[in-house]
């Protein structure tokens, strides 16, 4: 990118001294920025000489337990109008002009970044540069860009600006310290708000995340559901699949039977939705149903990078055939899985008789 942006970067940190080297050397290697804001909320360690030393702006901010205020406070220190948003432990790793001229031309659109999750291998869009004259965050705890007056964000364009998100890997020491305070701020939260399907959402993902407590993850994504959820709302789809791996994965094998059903109509487009059914199904005893959904999503082109449009769906056709005793069958599919280790063991297994 040769041209000087008029963004300005602003970031909230706390103690982040290795995800923020790594999050603003990327900044630094992709994007032409003049001004980048980091707003420390009480760091103890190297953060701020870290910030320092990429050129960034470093203000206290006393933190208050409103992610929000954290926000709308960087933002008001920015240079520009124009303000890109991203966490400590997300990484810039490719950028481009696309979208910048649609973006500037209307203050009422929120340009849209790609975030590659490392824990759920899974790639997505999220909202993350917008103008401040329009737009603040509203929300305590996984806050969320609406109008100044009130309104949700409705035009959004791709600035063609790739990320990869560090945050919830589980080997990361401060991972279950992070969980439980945001569990503890959406309760708090909740308390105020106590039918919002949104927090109700992110209580579940905060319990399901790196498997904390699946049995109440399960609870509240129940809630959302129970009370009905727009398939159109962002965050839908989303919820449908972690309550259905909370369920498998917690025994309740007739329920997520139940879920598949209901939202199959809605989503049996969706490769992801289809390997999660193959899942349900397998698990169910449908070995003929689990087998079909596994071959729909080979070769499917898809974001996804977990390896469900090859190995993995090889391997559990495999499973299943090596339990219905279709032994040669299930080679086949095995090596079909290339270097996939659990293959390549059951391979060996296999071939002792």
């Amino acid at each position: 990118m040769s041209q000087t942006l008029p963004i300005s970067l602003c970031m909230i940190v706390k103690n982040e001294e290795l995800f923020l080297d790594i999050s603003l050397k990327g900044v630094c290697s992709f994007l032409r920025l003049d001004d980048m804001v980091v707003v420390d909320t009480g760091s103890t360690d190297r953060t701020k000489e870290v910030a320092r030393k990429y050129g960034a702006r470093v203000v206290d901010f006393k933190w208050c337990d409103d992610f929000s205020a954290a926000r709308n406070f960087a933002a008001s220190k920015a240079k520009h109008d124009w303000i890109l948003v991203l966490d400590a432990d997300e990484e810039v790793t490719g950028s481009s002009n696309e979208g910048f001229e649609g973006l500037f031309t209307n203050t009422q659109t929120v340009g849209l970044i790609e975030v590659f999750d490392l824990v759920e291998k899974l790639k997505g869009r999220a909202t993350r540069v917008y103008n401040r004259n329009y737009y603040s965050y509203k929300g305590n705890i996984h806050e969320q860009l609406r109008s100044l007056n009130e309104e949700p964000v409705l035009l959004t364009t791709n600035v063609g600006i790739s990320t990869v998100h560090h945050g919830y890997l589980p080997e990361h020491n401060k991972v279950m310290g992070k969980l439980e305070r945001n569990a503890q701020m959406l309760e708090k939260e909740l308390q105020q708000k106590p039918d919002d399907p949104y927090l109700l959402y992110q209580l579940g993902k905060s319990y399901f995340c790196n498997n904390r407590d699946l049995t109440k993850a399960c609870e509240y994504f129940e809630r959302v559901l129970s009370a009905g959820v727009d398939i159109n709302i962002g965050y839908s789809y989303n919820l449908v699949e972690c309550y259905g791996y909370a369920l498998i994965n917690t025994g309740q094998y007739e329920k997520a039977l139940k879920l598949r059903e209901t939202f199959a109509p809605v989503y049996d487009d969706n490769i992801q939705f289809r390997f999660l059914s193959a899942h349900i199904y397998q698990n169910n005893g449908f070995f003929q149903e689990a087998v079909e959904s596994y071959e729909s999503c080979i070769g499917v082109e898809t974001f996804d990078e977990k390896g469900i449009n090859s190995f993995l769906s090889y391997y559990n056709i495999g499973v299943i055939l090596e339990c219905v005793g279709m032994i040669e069958d299930a080679i086949v599919m095995y090596k079909n899985c290339g270097d996939y280790e659990p293959a390549k063991q059951r391979l060996a297994d296999l071939a002792k008789g």
